[in-house]
């Protein structure tokens, strides 16, 4: 297990040592399927789910990129979750159904709308979810929360004289990213906003917010990472060319994921702000979400594509799993 963590760490750095040897490339598998651009992702270990502008969700089988078809057969199945936003301005909540698969063979999954959200004038652009809160955002500069037992609204934050472009949750609080180029942390029980933060030239278009950390991607192409607690800017990592539009970090590996409007996809040590590497030739258009686990990073684009790139090829990587 020590040796394949090992190989997996050295394959997502720069090169090889100091000899300047050739960084290991990652294997990329395209999957195709959408009409439109593919906006959003969510992914596990096993299967991907894409939000698209050609009105559909789809879920992808990690292993084989095969878009699950739905399964009639309702013997042998578990629930899930799933939370969507449109520019319809509502926020769908969903029932998933998923086969449990036999060995060798991928998942099957139906989904069935169960309650509509209803309470935002403008199209909804992000949301997040845990275990009691549903939390969305939108073009109304409203942040809208949710009691997800009940469905119920519990509060809405209003300040941002913009539109909401992204939000973070973690546990009672939650971050905002607007077009007005502030972003702000609020308290759920309270109803109180806790703090602003300022910093960026231009509006912001993504956030992450992890333990005490909140990390901001914006259209001034810089990313900048943030004290919570403080609301100290703790640095700048400059390198895209154009808007950052997502992010995606893991606070105890100290890996940073940010993908752009200049089409790439870059790595980075988010404790130290070095770049660690830059992916350029993933899409062809900009790229609109990425996420990442131990092993691979997965993206989204304008070009109608998700792309992962796994870096655990040829490795057993199913004891982390």
């Amino acid at each position: 297990m020590c040796q394949v963590r090992a190989e997996l760490d050295r394959r997502w750095c720069a090169s090889d040592g100091a000899d300047g040897t050739p960084a290991w490339e990652p294997k990329a598998k395209r999957l195709s399927g959408h009409l439109d651009s593919v906006y959003c992702l969510e992914f596990d270990s096993r299967r991907i789910i894409t939000g698209s502008r050609d009105r559909t969700i789809k879920v992808w089988s990690l292993k084989t990129g095969r878009c699950l078809d739905e399964w009639e057969d309702e013997d042998v199945w578990k629930h899930g979750f799933m939370v969507s936003g449109s520019s319809d301005c509502s926020v769908c909540v969903w029932d998933l159904c998923a086969r449990i698969p036999v060995a060798g063979e991928d998942c099957e999954i139906r989904a069935e709308v169960v309650a509509v959200l209803r309470g935002h004038n403008g199209g909804v652009l992000d949301l997040r979810i845990d275990s009691r809160w549903i939390v969305s955002c939108s073009k109304d500069a409203l942040i809208r929360v949710w009691d997800r037992r009940t469905l119920q609204l519990h509060c809405t934050f209003r300040g941002h004289e913009g539109p909401v472009n992204a939000v973070g949750l973690q546990g009672n609080r939650v971050a905002s990213a607007s077009g007005d180029g502030k972003m702000m942390l609020w308290d759920i029980i309270s109803g109180e906003r806790l703090r602003t933060f300022e910093g960026h030239d231009r509006g912001l278009a993504c956030i992450e917010f992890k333990d005490d950390y909140i990390i901001s991607g914006s259209n001034d192409c810089k990313i900048k990472v943030w004290q919570a607690s403080t609301g100290a800017c703790l640095r700048t990592l400059a390198g895209h060319d154009l808007l950052v539009r997502a992010l995606s970090f893991d606070p105890r590996s100290g890996r940073l994921v940010s993908a752009s409007y200049d089409k790439t996809v870059k790595v980075w040590d988010w404790r130290t702000g070095k770049m660690l590497r830059q992916f350029r030739n993933c899409h062809n258009s900009h790229i609109f979400d990425v996420k990442f686990d131990f092993c691979r990073i997965v993206s989204t684009s304008h070009d109608q594509k998700i792309i992962v790139l796994d870096f655990s090829d040829g490795l057993d990587v199913s004891m982390f799993v």
